[in-house]
């Protein structure tokens, strides 16, 4: 069963005002970090012209958007995996894209990882992966994990990349990646499903 996500939605309330609805506004950025609107907390003080029953179309009537509150965890659609490398076991999340479905899909799998310009760990992959709606290229970070469809490799980057065609990113480590960067020569990996 998948679960299910329920985002509130921070929204001010209809009848206050620019002058009044600025002041909560930045004071809520900058206390919660999470909010365009007022803090949707209960307080002690009610501001005048508050009317907590009113969050409905009425409120985008102010101007100020009204947008999800982030929440915090694993998105759902992730998969989780473990990487297993001699006796070290890292953990990491696939990427709801088809292009990591793909890949998951396969697992378990045991690949033979090379190093590629000090920056990049690659495996050939058993066949190519699906590139359904996956964009022209990437500029993965530290830590993520990667698709390059040109050579059919999965690709872990310990190293600053850049932007390239044919990157596509399908995952991020949850640790860090020295037990990645360290490994010299080819080394066995085993990739399943947590």
């Amino acid at each position: 069963m998948i679960p299910t996500l329920t985002f509130t939605h921070c929204r001010p309330p209809a009848p206050l005002t620019w002058p009044l609805v600025l002041p909560i506004l930045l004071s809520s950025l900058l206390a919660a970090g999470c909010s365009v609107g007022p803090d949707p907390r209960p307080t002690n003080e009610t501001p005048e012209g508050w009317d907590s029953s009113s969050q409905t179309a009425e409120s985008t009537a102010t101007g100020v958007p009204s947008l999800p509150c982030p929440i915090p965890g694993p998105t759902v659609g992730e998969v989780p995996i473990t990487i297993t490398m001699a006796d070290t076991v890292m953990t990491a999340r696939l990427a709801d894209n088809p292009t990591a479905r793909d890949l998951a899909q396969q697992l378990p799998l045991t690949l033979t990882f090379t190093d590629f310009n000090q920056v990049e760990k690659i495996a050939k992959l058993p066949r190519q992966l699906s590139l359904d709606g996956a964009p022209a290229g990437s500029d993965p970070d530290i830590g993520d994990i990667g698709y390059y469809a040109p050579s059919g490799d999965v690709v872990f980057y310990y190293g600053e990349v850049g932007y390239f065609n044919g990157i596509v990113g399908i995952g991020r480590f949850d640790t860090t990646m020295e037990r990645i960067k360290d490994e010299d020569g080819p080394f066995q990996v085993r990739i399943d499903r947590a």
